[in-house]
């Protein structure tokens, strides 16, 4: 096979065939490279798919479009005038399809002097009874708040009373922002995009849904906690191990009261293990022999089957939680991941604590803002609290999805020293 091989021609370069493969000298070939384009833009390709997009849609109408409005026609041919109105009065509105991401929040135009609201905002102004009662109604409301909470009730009894307070009314210039989106009006003049406004609580719900801010922060949190934990123990199996800091005082305490507790069973095992001291009887012949003392069994005590009475042995009698299941919290590899996470996730719950805010929402439309402080003292403490609200001149009442309460300060009436 090898000699076939041999016997074969040379293959020659391009450059060696053009100028002759037995040239006596060397020459220098230059090679230049092509690169080849192809013209992408083709009018007739478009021209091809723009009559196939077209004789598709004429398609579509003519077999489904046509044959759905030939049908209504005639349906619309045999009703009676009677069922023509009915059918008019119980018209379906347009169908909304909200389009994802095109919600906004668009501020209202302020209020004008032929406002309804403004006009209900002078009429409260000039009524000075109206307004000594609203400010009382919200100063009893914060006061019944602070009574039913149990944590308030515990440390500062429940014989609240409600003391001085300040509140400052003030009337918005303009109507609160409302939410609007995008969608597709599905309705008798056809499909349109149109931009239709939302309810403020579903803006809301759907803003924290699509923008999680605290549970990023909080998981973020969890994640940097354990990156620095699971450094700290690379670092030790490195040698790199630094000086812990020295134990807080009350671990201190913690660590003292376990050794303290562990040294009382400890003597008990010592002292019971020689309560068996080996001890001389004496025989009837008078010689001494050596045994080992028997504790005294009761005489209703029968000895386990399997074992001789004067056997020395212990038998171990099987626990009944033995035969119970395992649960998901006592495999090992679950209980070792909760205690290397459980740093991680005690920050994860306090950066969570520090971030959520309930849900909150926007005021009505002509809601007069009221906010100030207000005490609440019993026996035992004197309670100052930070308060907001909004008050519907329509309904007459507080707008009870916009209060906020908040515990300013708490001081005990009498204080004790900690120590002599």
């Amino acid at each position: 096979m090898f000699r076939f091989l041999r016997s074969l021609p040379r293959s020659y370069s391009l450059g060696s065939r053009v100028h002759g493969a037995h040239s006596p000298s060397a020459r220098v070939f230059q090679v230049q490279r092509v690169k080849i384009r192809r013209k992408w833009f083709k009018p007739m390709n478009f021209i091809i798919a723009g009559c196939v997009y077209y004789a598709c849609y004429k398609f579509y109408t003519a077999s489904v479009f046509n044959t759905i409005f030939d049908w209504v026609e005639e349906e619309a041919q045999q009703m009676t005038r009677k069922e023509r109105e009915e059918l008019e009065e119980d018209m379906v509105e347009p169908l909304f399809i909200p389009l994802p991401f095109t919600m906004k929040m668009v501020d209202s135009p302020p209020y004008k002097n032929s406002d309804p609201e403004w006009q209900a905002f002078i009429k409260f102004n000039k009524n000075k009874e109206l307004l000594k009662s609203v400010r009382v109604e919200l100063a009893d409301l914060v006061r019944k708040t602070a009574a039913a909470s149990p944590v308030l009730v515990q440390k500062c009894g429940s014989d609240m009373k409600l003391g001085r307070y300040w509140l400052d009314i003030q009337y918005p210039s303009r109507p609160p922002p409302i939410f609007v989106w995008k969608g597709l009006s599905i309705g008798d003049y056809g499909v349109s995009i149109v931009e239709e406004p939302m309810d403020t609580v579903a803006a809301i719900w759907i803003s924290r849904a699509l923008y999680p801010s605290v549970l990023t922060q909080s998981l973020w949190s969890f994640s940097s906690t354990l990156m620095k934990q699971n450094a700290a123990n690379l670092a030790k199996l490195l040698g790199y191990e630094q000086n812990s800091p020295p134990p807080p005082p009350l671990q201190q305490a913690i660590e003292r009261a376990q050794q303290q507790i562990k040294k009382p069973t400890a003597k008990s095992d010592s002292q019971g293990s020689s309560s068996l001291p080996p001890t001389s009887t004496q025989a009837s012949d008078g010689s001494s022999t050596g045994s080992t003392s028997v504790e005294k069994r009761p005489a209703e005590s029968s000895p386990t089957p399997g074992t001789s009475p004067n056997s020395s042995v212990i038998p171990i009698v099987p626990s009944t939680e033995s035969g119970k299941p395992k649960s998901a919290k006592d495999i090992h590899g679950i209980k070792h991941t909760q205690e290397h996470t459980s740093g991680a996730w005690s920050a994860f719950k306090q950066k969570f604590a520090q971030t959520w805010r309930p849900m909150g929402a926007l005021p009505p439309r002509g809601a007069i803002y009221i906010s100030g402080l207000v005490e609440v003292y019993t026996p035992r403490a004197l309670l100052t609290v930070d308060c907001t609200a909004w008050w519907d001149p329509k309904t007459e009442r507080f707008d009870m999805k916009t209060v906020s309460f908040r515990l300013r300060t708490l001081r005990m009436r009498t204080q004790t020293a900690a120590g002599r």
